[in-house]
């Protein structure tokens, strides 16, 4: 990174799933790093309550830049549909206040967005796609990144993410999701229109990396080109866990939850920064994880 190699990682939202991966990263490299959490305290880490925080109690330094990367936020769709004017206020409202503070102090945002603010209805959206989301957690996240670039006056960077793959057994991400439901041997209900690109957690700390050292500017889709649907996962767990896939059902989403407010084909096409990149795939997650589901 020549100038941007100086700066020191602010993660907001270091106690979620990526937040923590991001933390663990960057602190490793610099230990001035900072990491905060909102309300699951862990060892490291700085309080910081988005709605209410003031980041002069995070004690900055005058003589060291930063960056700022904002992963804090609520993305329980289910919530955030039935508490849209609650979820604004943290997701929008909270974070847009935090933006301007930073901006204030000239520190540079990394701002990670979503594949939900596409309406997911033909899939393979472009950074530039404007189509209007229909989940709400999509429609604030579009509005916050309507907003950013005034706010920041250009110095920020957009980075839309897909659906994560995280640690074997360690978390709720797709794929030990899935491994759960499969191995509890009742019925698994698998939508074969809810289709995304599975992205692994360490790849996109990856591509945030990137992004900071190459001090970008802009708006961005990240993840993994590979294509699945729920019901395209389901099967091949199922094939490399020897579980009897009799036990998997072929549904629609709707069939689950038929309010409309959930986009069903979110695949993205990769940023072309991104060209080169070598993706974690799919299958390898699934070997690696093999040792942990099979215990």
């Amino acid at each position: 990174m020549e100038k941007a190699q100086q700066l020191t990682p602010i993660i907001f939202g270091a106690s979620g799933l990526l937040g923590g991966h991001l933390f663990e990263h960057f602190h490793a490299q610099d230990p001035n790093t900072i990491g905060t959490f909102g309300q699951n305290p862990k060892t490291g880490l700085v309080e910081f309550d988005l709605v209410n925080g003031n980041i002069e109690t995070l004690n900055l330094q005058q003589d060291r830049g930063y960056v700022a990367i904002i992963c804090a936020s609520l993305t329980n769709i289910g919530y955030i549909n039935a508490n849209p004017q609650a979820s604004f206020e943290i997701n929008v409202s909270a974070t847009e206040r935090l933006i301007q503070s930073l901006t204030d102090r000239q520190i540079p945002v990394v701002f990670v967005s979503s594949d939900n603010v596409f309406p997911g209805r033909a899939g393979a959206y472009t950074d530039d796609n404007m189509e209007a989301p229909v989940s709400e957690y999509g429609v604030q996240k579009r509005a916050l990144e309507a907003r950013l670039m005034t706010i920041t006056h250009g110095n920020c960077c957009i980075v839309r993410l897909a659906k994560i793959i995280g640690q074997a057994g360690k978390d709720g991400t797709i794929l030990n999701d899935i491994v759960g439901q499969l191995q509890s041997g009742n019925e698994v209900k698998a939508a074969s229109d809810l289709i995304f690109n599975p992205t692994a957690v360490q790849d996109i700390v990856f591509a945030i990396e990137h992004l900071i050292k190459g001090q970008y500017k802009g708006t961005y889709n990240f993840c993994n080109p590979q294509v699945f649907s729920r019901l395209d996962l389901t099967n091949m767990l199922a094939k490399s866990l020897h579980i009897d896939s009799a036990s998997i059902t072929d549904i629609k989403f709707s069939e689950l939850d038929s309010s409309g407010k959930r986009p069903l084909n979110t695949t993205m096409i990769n940023s072309s920064i991104f060209d080169g990149f070598d993706f974690t795939n799919v299958e390898t997650c699934i070997q690696k994880g093999l040792s942990s589901w099979c215990k």
